[in-house]
């Protein structure tokens, strides 16, 4: 096996990575979690320094320490994604003859209560979209649909049955489609968009959704919009794209559509997904009394 100290070691692991492209912000976590756990242990031992003589009780001392610190579960098992790294690295380059972190278990995720934009909240999200044709679609779109960022972005122009009144979602090869029905208000928002889309400059004319360069509206772009016109509308709960398929989700439920019917339109796999909606459908109306109350 190879002679080197632990802080060599990681020095090699990030070498390493960084001929592999990783990206500078990658490098710079998997760094600071791996001096965070070094230090911990240098402090209840002094041979920390030789990588061979660390254990699993070594892992999951820290583990255990974080969880005390209050760090949340999503970030120790980053932390431990990184720890895992580490050993992997070692142990594949014969620094070590066997990876502590094998049967070391990450933590448990805490269960976040998905945002949910109020009826108010996203009419005013459409008001300050309702000066481009296009954005307006969109937000429209993801609000009457409940589709997902990458589906959108992938819309083409055919998906949209206006005889009809249904927007198909393409599921790839060997999945089977799905439908979506559309309302008037939607199909509205639709036409007068692909009417001005008419007019404009088109490089991807299969694509329904165009930057202005005539190409395809990328992801990072359709968040971007979806921020801005948050930001405008004065939404201050945290909001995302995806905050728009959970408020189409949960007001569906509301308005007493079946488990079953909503699964289908939103493409979940597993109905245990869609029976989420139930309690935030219960959580947001009670949240709405609250913030109207007379």
């Amino acid at each position: 096996m190879l002679d080197m100290t632990t802080t060599q070691s990681k020095e090699l692991l990030l070498t390493a990575l960084r001929g592999q492209n990783y990206s500078p912000k990658t490098l710079r976590a998997y760094g600071d979690d791996l001096i965070q756990f070094i230090t911990w242990v240098g402090k209840n031992r002094i041979d920390f320094d030789n990588p061979t003589r660390f254990t699993r009780i070594d892992i999951e001392g820290f583990m255990s320490y974080l969880a005390g610190q209050n760090m949340t579960g999503v970030t120790r098992v980053r932390k431990l994604a990184s720890i895992r790294k580490f050993f992997s690295f070692l142990e594949a380059n014969t620094i070590i003859a066997n990876n502590p972190a094998n049967t070391v278990k990450g933590a448990r995720r805490e269960e976040k209560e998905p945002s949910v934009l109020y009826k108010e909240q996203y009419k005013a999200l459409l008001f300050e979209a309702s000066t481009s044709l296009r954005d307006y679609a969109i937000i429209m779109t993801f609000l009457q649909t409940g589709l997902r960022l990458s589906e959108l972005a992938n819309l083409a122009l055919d998906d949209i049955d206006f005889e009809n009144k249904l927007l198909i979602v393409r599921q790839g090869k060997g999945k089977r489609d799905r439908q979506i029905p559309l309302v008037d208000e939607e199909i509205k928002a639709l036409k007068n968009y692909i009417h001005y889309r008419s007019a404009e400059l088109i490089l991807d004319d299969e694509i329904l959704f165009l930057a202005k360069n005539g190409t395809s509206l990328n992801v990072s772009s359709i968040k971007f919009l979806v921020a801005k016109y948050v930001k405008k509308a004065g939404i201050r709960k945290k909001t995302s794209v995806h905050t728009l398929r959970h408020t189409f989700g949960t007001h569906k439920i509301d308005k007493g559509m079946s488990i079953a019917t909503l699964q289908e339109l939103m493409g979940h796999k597993k109905k245990e997904t869609t029976l989420k909606y139930i309690h935030m459908a219960k959580t947001n109306l009670r949240q709405e009394m609250v913030q109207t109350v007379l």
